[in-house]
């Protein structure tokens, strides 16, 4: 009496099954590298009609916040320039109090303006 010959994995199936896995896993990874692309780009490539207009509603509230903004932004750069060392005490206490002045005038205007 003979014994049953052993059983072989079948090696059709085998070679195919490595071939899915790894096309699956590229596709995969083409789905994500797109899908991230797409969310970094999408602020770049959306139509100019839906960007939201920094100027859009009254011109004289978008000429006092920008008169603010600048105002903050020299205040800021000289307490910088003061503690490099590119600004005495004195010279920085004048700029300060100029731009202070400003930007309380433009706060104050955005107050009337509602």
């Amino acid at each position: 009496m003979r014994a049953a010959p052993a059983s072989r994995p079948s090696s059709i199936g085998s070679t195919r099954e490595p071939k899915l896995v790894n096309a699956l896993v590229y596709a995969a990874g083409l789905l994500v590298i797109v899908g991230v692309a797409a969310a970094i780009a999408w602020p770049l490539l959306r139509p100019v009609a839906a960007r939201a207009p920094r100027s859009a509603g009254d011109p004289e509230r978008y000429r006092w916040e920008k008169e603010k903004e600048l105002a903050y932004a020299a205040i800021k750069e000289a307490d910088f320039d003061l503690q490099m060392g590119k600004l005495s005490v004195e010279d920085h206490a004048a700029i300060r109090g100029k731009y202070e002045e400003r930007a309380l005038a433009a706060l104050a205007a955005l107050e009337r303006c509602g």
